[in-house]
């Protein structure tokens, strides 16, 4: 229920051929209950949860009271595909009818047979249970009771509607207020005005006195300019060949002294065994250091567009880089800042980061690639969900001595991407023939895949269909041989929704 006032009572029946005792667990419901009385049950076998679809069984319940009331064959929803879980809502008029006593229910399934072939016909019928309805105490409130409760409510009523005309005369008398603050504005607009303009004025009289002020100091400047530049002149043109002569006299005297303590300290360094800077260089050179290049020299990152390849992608060399055309799914963009990380040995780490977001992703190796992950995003995997191949077809019959995969069916969810699998093995069937019934939430749009058959058969196709059902189609145009029931079928497939 949307409100969230339902009363859910879970039922876990499995399916086996012994009789045992009619099962009572306690559950109760009340004759006042309406639409929250609601009876879930969980199917299962020996082997788990039944896998079950709208689309490949219907199932009913059935209930009968101990004072002889009985409800309708009432269809069960199913709520959950992978575990096995319907549910039912017991209605008003039989609980109100089973007032005070002990209710038998019990629940039956029936395989849709999608072709209409009654050998393939089956249904299972689940073990008994029981739940008691009970009469709702408000049902025992005396007349007199009842009697002050309406005069309290319709006290509670009066009090209401006064408020309410007072809330509606507050709304009246609001268009006073609306006038007053438009009164208010007018006022503040004109006042604003005013300022504008003597601002206005009194900012023009000081920009003029400004221009004047500013020309009679660069008059008076440019004249001293002037004649100290005429000045300096003459001073310059005085000394100017004495002080060459002066220079040219110690500039020679000082590169004396300077090769001459040159020679002294090459002499000094070689006695002593210092390095020379020859030395110095082919030292450096022959130490084992870290010389491989991360970045670019201006530190910034090697541009690479991978052009989708996945192979150029798990081939990279440590370093950072900026990815174009990244192989991945479900990125805000394929390109992006990257780095490569490796231990010493094959573990490998490749983070992506979008340039247009936040996300960051990973991909993983140790002796295999994973696929891509988003950091801080959940993740789900049902793992792979055996099943058999529907209609008389026999279901994993092939390359059963090369490690040959099964019939099976997996989703894996990743942040908003979802990936489904489908894997198919086995023969006996033929052109048009529905093998399959997958639950209708993993598939969104029809899907269709070519798949393996013997090399001298004609090609075949199957398709999905949005409502779970998998098809064979075989391609009557090809000029191989005629497809036999005893032809066998193999592959893995895999879309996204």
């Amino acid at each position: 229920m949307t409100n969230g006032i339902d009363k859910k009572a879970l039922f876990n029946l499995k399916s086996e051929p012994y009789l045992k005792p009619i099962s009572d667990l306690g559950v109760g419901f009340y004759n006042l209950d309406e639409n929250t009385a609601i009876l879930r049950f969980q199917l299962s076998n020996e082997r788990g949860p039944l896998l079950i679809s709208e689309n490949n069984l219907t199932a009913y319940a059935y209930f009968e009271s101990s004072n002889g009331s009985a409800s309708d064959v009432i269809e069960l929803e199913v709520e959950d595909s992978h575990k096995g879980i319907v549910t039912v809502t017991l209605d008003k008029e039989f609980l109100q009818a089973s007032t005070s006593t002990k209710v038998i229910g019990q629940v039956y399934i029936a395989v849709n047979n999608v072709d209409g072939k009654p050998e393939y016909n089956e249904v299972a019928v689940f073990r008994e249970f029981t739940f008691e309805v009970a009469d709702a105490l408000i049902n025992k409130i005396s007349s007199f009771t009842k009697v002050e409760y309406i005069r309290m409510f319709s006290q509670l009523k009066m009090k209401i509607e006064e408020q309410v005309r007072a809330i509606e005369e507050a709304i009246a008398n609001g268009a006073d207020y609306v006038a007053e603050m438009k009164s208010v504005l007018q006022q503040g607009v004109e006042t604003l005005n005013a300022i504008v303009a003597d601002g206005t004025a009194d900012i023009q009289t000081f920009i003029t006195q400004a221009k004047t002020d500013l020309t009679k100091v660069k008059d008076d400047a440019t004249s001293d300019i002037t004649t100290t530049a005429n000045n300096a002149k003459s001073t310059v043109q005085e000394t100017s060949t004495n002080a060459i002569n002066s220079i040219e006299a110690t500039a020679l005297e000082a590169t004396e002294h300077v090769d001459g303590k040159v020679a002294e300290f090459n002499e000094t360094v070689e006695a002593n065994g210092f390095l020379t800077p020859e030395k110095l260089t082919e030292d450096i050179t022959a130490l084992n250091w870290q010389k491989f290049k991360m970045t670019n020299d201006d530190g910034t990152y090697q541009t690479l567009s991978l052009l989708s390849n996945v192979d150029t992608l798990h081939n990279l060399v440590p370093g950072n880089y900026y990815f174009t055309g990244t192989p991945i799914t479900g990125s805000s963009s394929t390109a992006g800042f990257a780095k490569v990380e490796q231990r010493e040995g094959t573990v490998r780490h490749i983070t992506f980061r979008p340039y247009n977001s936040n996300q960051i992703w990973i991909k993983r190796f140790y002796n295999e690639w994973t696929e891509w992950e988003r950091v801080g995003v959940s993740q789900n995997d049902t793992g792979w969900i055996p099943f058999q191949l529907a209609n008389g077809a026999t279901s994993n019959t092939e390359y059963t001595d090369k490690s040959g995969f099964t019939c099976a069916f997996r989703t894996v969810v990743n942040g908003s991407v979802t990936t489904n699998y489908l894997r198919l093995n086995g023969k006996k069937m033929t052109n048009g023939q529905t093998i399959a019934q997958l639950p209708s939430s993993m598939v969104k749009n029809a899907q269709s895949f070519p798949v393996r058959t013997p090399t001298n058969k004609p090609l075949a196709y199957i398709t999905i269909y949005v409502d779970g059902t998998v098809s064979l189609l075989i391609n009557k145009t090809s000029s191989t041989g005629t497809w036999e029931e005893t032809d066998y079928i193999y592959g893995e497939f895999s879309w996204t929704i």
